[in-house]
């Protein structure tokens, strides 16, 4: 990329975001808040309203609900949707 080598933080260490930042350019549109509800990944104080409201949820940041530092009041909205019994989850060690 031309004009990029010199940046601090260049884009592509940023992970693929900047990628779809560029892709998607001035071909997208603004959701409603209430339609996305993000921050459980990291301790964000997000409520049971807001999460029970949204379409999606996402678990942006480090603590995911599969890892052991999840956050235990965010973990049942991602593991209600789990079998346990899978074989390939119990390969992965993730369990009740």
């Amino acid at each position: 990329m031309v004009g990029l080598q010199g940046l601090e933080n260049p884009l592509w260490k940023a992970g693929s975001l900047p990628l779809g930042w560029v892709t998607f350019y001035k071909r997208t549109v603004a959701l409603d808040r209430r339609w996305h509800a993000l921050g459980l990944g990291y301790e964000s104080g997000v409520g049971r309203s807001q999460i029970e409201r949204a379409a999606v949820i996402q678990y942006d940041g480090v603590m995911k609900p599969w890892l052991e530092i999840g956050i235990s009041k965010y973990k049942g909205y991602w593991s209600k949707h789990l079998n346990y019994g899978h074989p390939l989850l119990q390969q992965c060690n993730i369990h009740e």
